[in-house]
């Protein structure tokens, strides 16, 4: 891809890729569309969005003109807990589960 287009976002497609074009989801491990991303997260976007498609098409200015104000902070700004975070959680309850059982 050109260099001069991932510096300059306007140089960018406003609008997102055809369903077709697929991108390899950090999170998933696989190949996903833009579709999936954008409603993900309950009807929002997946909180890596923004960084997975910003080279493809600008996607920043896209979903500020698509969700609300609130729905994009909900999205962006809230990250949810890192997923080692997450795991210990999920440990923590087979155990109390587990314990419970006896």
């Amino acid at each position: 891809m050109d260099t001069d287009t991932n510096k300059n976002p306007d140089a960018l497609p406003s609008d997102p890729p055809k369903d077709e074009v697929t991108i390899r989801c950090p999170r998933l491990g696989h190949e996903i569309n833009f579709p999936y991303c954008r409603s993900e997260n309950n009807g929002l976007p997946c909180f890596k969005t923004l960084d997975c498609w910003h080279t493809r098409f600008n996607v920043h200015d896209y979903l500020m003109r698509k969700l609300t104000e609130e729905d994009f902070k909900k999205a962006f700004l809230n990250q949810g807990k890192p997923k080692i975070l997450s795991l210990f959680d999920l440990i923590e309850q087979a155990k109390q589960r587990k314990g419970q059982e006896k």
